[in-house]
């Protein structure tokens, strides 16, 4: 069965003009929430605001994002580590990698002790992975961290910008059993990139899947008001026995718990009708 979750504070009001933050006063709720509206699961994140006071950084925040999963139902997606976008991997400031790469491997211990199935690095923006160079310093910093994360029994999964035939053989490159890719359906209209060059080339790495919709023009838009090809994506994602689970990443909205409801039952469609 393929799990449908939300990303963390999707549900909740948008903290100042952040499309995605980690909600800090109101997190906890958050687990009622998506239990109400029927997700499975849910994707914490976390950004520079919050590394010193997340709860997935602490024994006594660890013990409580469990009790909340225990007794909501909700389960535990992994981590998006959108920290990596303000301090990134692939800076050519030595000390400043230095401290990127003790946050990695920080938040695979972390998320280990959490026993998280996997942590999303977003390789895009300033932690994009198009330069050759980055690439390098970044295939560097990964190699440092993957037997971290192989002891800790987690995978680290790349959400990247690079064009199918780059990142398939960057995957290549590194070549290692903890590091997977992240699919963002939406992302990847936005980049001008076809599922038919993408799925076939790494399909084999693809370990979650963030549903979004996109235009070329307009980043993130309502599901089914983009020009993302749902329809061909899940169709390739059947061919190919994808066996993992989908986040929502859509759009916000002004009613952002009718929106959770709404994007629910879109991708519920999605699955029963290529899936199941």
């Amino acid at each position: 069965m393929h799990l449908i979750g939300t990303m963390q504070g999707r549900l909740l009001p948008m903290l100042g003009d952040r499309i995605q933050e980690f909600p800090r006063d109101n997190w906890e709720r958050e687990f009622s929430l998506a239990a109400d509206i029927g997700y499975d699961t849910i994707e914490l994140t976390i950004e520079m605001a919050s590394y010193d006071i997340h709860p997935l950084c602490s024994e006594t925040g660890r013990k409580r994002i469990n009790e909340l999963s225990r007794v909501t139902g909700v389960g535990l997606a992994g981590l998006c580590c959108d920290v990596f976008m303000e301090c990134p991997l692939t800076t050519e400031d030595d000390d400043a990698q230095a401290t990127s790469r003790r946050m990695l491997a920080n938040l695979i211990r972390a998320s280990g002790e959490l026993n998280l199935p996997m942590i999303e690095v977003p390789a895009m923006g300033a932690n994009s992975l198009k330069a050759p160079k980055a690439r390098g310093r970044a295939r560097r910093a990964l190699e440092d961290v993957l037997p971290l994360a192989e002891d800790a029994e987690i995978d680290v999964i790349l959400e990247s910008d690079l064009a199918p035939v780059d990142l398939a053989a960057f995957m290549d490159e590194v070549d290692h059993p903890r590091l997977g890719i992240n699919y963002d359906t939406g992302n990847s209209t936005w980049f001008g990139y076809e599922p038919d060059d993408e799925l076939p080339r790494y399909h084999r790495h693809v370990r979650n899947v963030h549903i979004k919709d996109c235009t070329v023009k307009d980043y993130s838009v309502p599901l089914g008001q983009g020009e993302t090809r749902f329809d061909r994506v899940f169709a390739l994602l059947r061919d190919f026995d994808y066996k993992g689970d989908f986040v929502m990443q859509a759009a916000r909205q002004n009613d952002d718990l009718k929106a959770g409801r709404d994007y629910l039952s879109f991708t519920q469609n999605l699955v029963t009708e290529w899936l199941q």
